[in-house]
């Protein structure tokens, strides 16, 4: 009986220890987050001496704040003394800029509507733009807008093609963060010390709930990928090509001790004819744009002669890097093909080397891409944020294809189980996203999925979906967020609960929407949709993807009706879920009480502690 009490004492110690760690959480995310609450973007004119300039110069600070920027507003001072200076300050600071929760796509609508309106004042002849790191970011995205890229603008009110950007004479960029940053993997300039760092700053910034204006600048992130799909298609647009609609001259400059930013980060920016490269020696990010004030220097001397000669326009004393942008302008089709979670993968090769072996039997160069992301634990898999890596991952890759395929007219996709995630979650979080085919097996993704609207939108033209009769796999684990979603009445939208059963149930569009079907049933379990090694699915899906030809896809359709016993117990998965942890807690008990009947209560101690953690560790990796 006193074994019963300890052990009851023991639970509710532990309850109480959760309860409050879970307290002191959500107590210091709020306390963190109303600390860097953002404030209102400031722009500010400094007119030029004469107060009659025909030239306005925007300039763009980066993290570090404008304190640190007044080396290079001084420098611009200098260089055009009569051109007027639009200084934009958003939240910036070395503490303040890093943990700052500021909107980036509500700062770039800023800095667009003060251009806007100060070129209506002036009535300038030209108009240059500075940038300077995370900065060049934000003046990227306001200049595609006043183009009209404005999809994901909706939030702002789209204003459509801005007069100004056919006065944009040149856009200055100081190691601009045009694919984002990265430390997975380690950049090769960068040290571990200062990678582990970061690292570790990446994942108190989102147990904080802080740092979302510097995530927003993360690689593969909805703001930075969706400014270089709009920056591709304007610069490959006919009007550009053909020269009816200027563009303007674009000029990176780059330390060769940058460990944020390459050369090779910068493929987009590249689509744009007349796009310069400049390396500067002896200078890393930080120098380049923070520290522009310094002339102790000869290094110091000559990148502030460099960046004055870009400000300028000065191409040839410049002398710009020899870079040459790596296109294959044959290939005019894109394929993804994306495994799941526990899965490494295989299978995805048959599939490409049968939509491969179709497209060159029909004369057609298409580009197909099974790329592997690694064995995918279920513990990572139920993690919002882990999914929302690959995701980003996924969408990285996509907009350098972009740039590497300038001739691709349409986009197909082929995915399971997690693979269908990915390519839900892009199309609901990238504005810019288009896909044409869709083949989804397994299928993670909510039954109210909204494929109807993106089909109305163009954004999908097809989504074909495997249901299968046993799929267990996703009746009880994706199921359940898609139940609590239901119940709360979350959108599709909503975080980590954006999973759900539609691998098992269905699309509620299928039938409605003309081009989404469900094909009902798959006999089998969560493989059964990708089980290519019958030549018959094989076919189906190569047919489907690379002709439209849904003729071969009954070959999925084995069976009537659904496995009857997972269909009524799926609507229960939180029993399912409620049995497997009260399992894991008695195999934990058990060891606890078999150490303290033997006497070894300093092993029953350390079963509290080792065991939990051992569970952990072993749903995560595995």
């Amino acid at each position: 009986m006193n074994l019963l009490f300890e052990i009851g004492g023991d639970l509710l110690g532990w309850a109480a220890s959760g309860a409050a760690l879970l307290l002191s959480w959500w107590l210091l995310r709020a306390l963190m987050c109303w600390l860097v609450r953002p404030r209102d973007t400031r722009l500010s004119l400094e007119p030029a001496p004469s107060g009659q300039a025909r030239t306005l110069v925007v300039l763009v600070h980066g993290m570090p704040g404008l304190r640190r920027f007044r080396g290079a507003l001084d420098l611009v001072a200098r260089a055009l003394p009569d051109a007027d200076r639009l200084i934009v300050d958003y939240q910036g600071g070395w503490m303040r800029g890093y943990t700052s929760n500021a909107n980036a796509l509500e700062i770039a609508d800023a800095i667009e509507r003060g251009i806007h309106s100060e070129f209506k004042r002036g009535q300038y002849d030209r108009v240059i733009l500075l940038g300077y790191s995370a900065g060049a970011a934000l003046l990227r995205k306001a200049l595609v807008w006043a183009y009209g890229q404005e999809e994901d603008r909706a939030a702002f009110g789209r204003r459509g093609k801005r007069a100004w950007v056919d006065r944009t004479e040149r856009l200055v960029l100081l190691a601009g963060m045009n694919r984002g940053w990265t430390v997975s993997p380690k950049p090769s300039a960068m040290g571990w010390p200062t990678c582990v760092f970061i690292r570790a700053c990446q994942v108190l910034a989102r147990v904080l709930g802080i740092g979302r204006l510097i995530l927003a600048m993360h690689s593969g992130s909805p703001f930075v990928a969706d400014t270089r799909v709009q920056w591709i298609r304007i610069a490959r647009s006919d009007a550009v090509v053909q020269g009816r609609q200027p563009f303007p001259q674009v000029i990176q400059l780059i330390g060769n001790r940058d460990d944020l930013v390459t050369k090779e980060d910068g493929q987009d920016l590249d689509t744009a004819a007349g796009t310069v490269f400049r390396t500067i020696a002896q200078t890393g990010h930080k120098e380049i744009g923070s520290a522009l004030d310094d002339a102790s220097t000869a290094a110091a001397l000559e990148r502030r002669r460099l960046i004055e000669l870009a400000v300028l326009g000065r191409i040839d004393e410049l002398e710009p890097d020899v870079v040459e942008l790596k296109e294959d302008r044959e290939v005019t089709r894109l394929v993804y093909v994306m495994h799941g979670i526990r899965d490494h993968g295989d299978w995805t090769d048959k599939i490409r080397g049968e939509i491969e072996h179709r497209c060159d039997a029909g004369g057609e160069k298409v580009a197909v891409f099974n790329a592997k992301y690694g064995y995918f634990p279920m513990a990572r898999f139920l993690l919002y944020a882990d999914r929302q890596r690959n995701v980003r991952d996924f969408m990285d890759r996509y907009t350098e294809h972009l740039a590497h395929y300038p001739n691709v007219r349409a986009v197909d996709f082929v995915g399971h189980s997690n693979g269908t995630y990915i390519l839900a979650s892009a199309l609901q979080r990238y504005s810019t996203m288009r896909v044409r085919r869709v083949f989804f097996a397994g299928s993670v993704v909510r039954s109210d999925y909204p494929w109807a609207q993106l089909v109305e939108e163009g954004r999908v033209e097809r989504v074909i979906n495997v249901v299968a009769t046993a799929d267990w796999v996703v009746a009880y684990f994706p199921k359940l967020f898609e139940q609590i979603a239901g119940l709360f009445r979350v959108g599709t939208r909503g975080g980590w609960l954006d999973l759900g059963g539609a691998g098992f149930n269905g699309f509620r569009d299928s039938g409605v929407a003309a081009a989404v079907d469900d094909l009902k049933f798959a006999v089998g379990a969560h493989g059964t949709g990708v089980a290519v090694a019958e030549p018959a699915k094989l076919n189906a899906i190569a047919a489907y993807v690379v002709a439209a030809d849904d003729s071969g896809l009954r070959a999925f359709e084995g069976a009537q009706t659904q496995n009857a016993r997972i269909g009524f117990s799926s609507n229960l998965s939180i029993l399912v879920w409620l049995a497997l942890i009260t399992l894991l807690f008695q195999i934990g008990l058990l060891l606890y009480m078999g150490c303290v009947l033997m006497g070894w209560f300093g092993a029953a101690d350390a079963v509290k502690l080792v065991y939990p953690a051992l569970v952990l560790l072993l749903l995560y990796f595995v």
